[in-house]
């Protein structure tokens, strides 16, 4: 457990390793669980069966960005709440999500059902692939509200001072996941059925736990069915903390959506089983970016509520420096060892191997600065500075990426599409480090302030005692 004392005056580095990495390993065991199914239905089932996957990805990320939505909205206020002592008002916004999730997983099921076939069907997918994507979505549709309630109470639990249980009940889902994957596809021939299965089971499992532990003795934010109820005001109040998430989250399914539009156009089945791959292996460093940035998001939102700036700046900085590191480690990766990676979902396969490497030589260097931009806006969120995140977001995604997908393959025909996404990158980048360089002045002179009045407070007594 970390207490309020160690987030107030604890060594910045230890609470750095403290969160993140526990947080790292949880989202990406969250995230993880569509690559197991890749990995297997693509030594499986081949170039459609990764086509088909690849299709259904969109409306996947479309129900992990709701539950996205809930739990980071109300893990960020819960953070500025208790830095500021008032246990109350971060029960109040659990006690809020908790049916929140319930309520967004079911409208999820019942519009996924209805829906499903007709979003991919407007890609002009059919076939195999489109068959394949039909029959995945059914089922993750159905178990929506294990999906939402994981990525939900994920954060919140961190949040309660336990981020090494969170961690642990997620390795607990992707084990499971690899197990079930295992037997259903591989041993049982379920196909993407099977696939699809394993996943929604490998989120139940979490949710269960996570709910176990918030509704023990143990929790400090302790849910009680009694104090369940939707209050307008904090409804609001998370929607308006996490909608920067959300649509960092949906805009990806609608950029994975774009993507596979043009793919098709400009390239083949072929060219989406190869962006599906190219999807998994970069979604691992894009996951570590942001396991590293929520890792921080409770140590920054409590400090800055409490006013502690100089140990906001500190730990903006460390969570910067780890994000390029990371990001110089996969470019590494990448320069040398394409090959080797891409066989993980493919062995036999030269013509999806070709195109593939064609696409991931391009797509690398996105990987030196998509770090820093995804960090700056979470840091945004995180002090509730939602038009700032949002601008990162829908700046990147509206203003600049989608733009540039649908211009540049009109010169450069299937590597625009693979340069699409990079380009916005390294665009966004000169925007936010001109953001970050102003919010560190502010961090800097806050601090300057806040030592002012601190020793204007202590003067004023031995003064008026003087004067008497």
């Amino acid at each position: 457990m970390v207490s309020d004392e160690d987030m107030r005056s604890g060594n910045i580095l230890r609470l750095f390793w403290k969160f993140t990495f526990p947080a790292v390993v949880g989202v990406v065991i969250a995230g993880i669980q569509g690559i197991i199914g890749g990995f297997f239905i693509g030594n499986i089932l081949g170039s459609q069966g990764l086509a088909g996957i690849t299709l259904a990805f969109p409306p996947y990320i479309a129900i992990i960005a709701v539950g996205v939505l809930i739990g980071i909205g109300s893990s960020s206020l819960t953070a500025l709440e208790l830095g500021k002592g008032n246990t109350k008002g971060a029960l109040d916004i659990v006690h809020n999500a908790f049916p929140l999730s319930l309520l967004a997983g079911a409208i999820l099921t019942v519009g996924g059902l209805v829906f499903c076939e007709t979003s991919i069907s407007l890609l002009g997918a059919s076939g195999p692939a489109l068959t394949f994507a039909r029959e995945y979505l059914r089922i993750i549709f159905l178990g929506s509200v294990f999906i939402v309630l994981t990525l939900a109470l994920d954060p919140l639990v961190r949040n309660d001072g336990k981020p090494k249980l969170s961690m642990n009940v997620m390795i607990a889902g992707v084990v499971l996941n690899v197990v079930l994957d295992y037997l259903f596809v591989m041993r049982m021939g379920m196909g993407m059925s099977g696939a699809a299965i394993a996943t929604v089971l490998s989120f139940a499992l979490p949710a269960v736990l996570l709910m176990l532990y918030l509704f023990g003795n143990k929790a400090k934010l302790k849910l009680r069915l009694k104090d369940m109820r939707f209050r307008i005001g904090t409804l609001i109040q998370i929607f308006h903390a996490g909608f920067p998430s959300f649509v960092m989250q949906f805009s990806l399914a609608l950029v994975l959506f774009a993507h596979n539009y043009m793919l098709l156009r400009y390239g083949s089945e072929l060219a989406v089983s190869a962006y599906g791959i190219i999807g998994y292996v970069f979604s691992v460093f894009y996951m570590l970016f942001e396991g590293i940035a929520l890792g921080v998001q409770p140590i920054i939102g409590f400090n800055y509520g409490a006013g502690l700036y100089e140990r906001v700046s500190k730990t903006l900085k460390l969570t910067m420096l780890s994000c390029i590191l990371v990001g110089a480690f996969g470019f590494v990766l990448m320069y040398f060892f394409p090959d080797s990676v891409v066989r993980i979902f493919s062995q036999n396969d030269s013509e999806l191997l070709e195109i593939t490497l064609q696409g991931m030589n391009i797509f690398m260097f996105s990987l030196l600065v998509e770090g820093t931009v995804l960090l700056t806006s979470i840091y945004f969120q995180s002090i509730n500075r939602v038009r700032a995140a949002l601008f990162i977001n829908l700046g990147k995604i509206f203003v600049i990426l989608f733009p540039l997908l649908f211009i540049l393959p009109l010169f450069f025909g299937i590597d625009g599409v693979w340069s699409a996404s990079p380009a916005a990158e390294y665009i966004m980048l000169f925007v936010v480090l001109g953001m970050l360089s102003k919010e560190f002045k502010f961090l800097k002179n806050g601090e300057k302030k806040a030592e002012t009045k601190s020793r204007f407070v202590t003067f004023r007594p031995a003064e008026n005692l003087e004067a008497s």
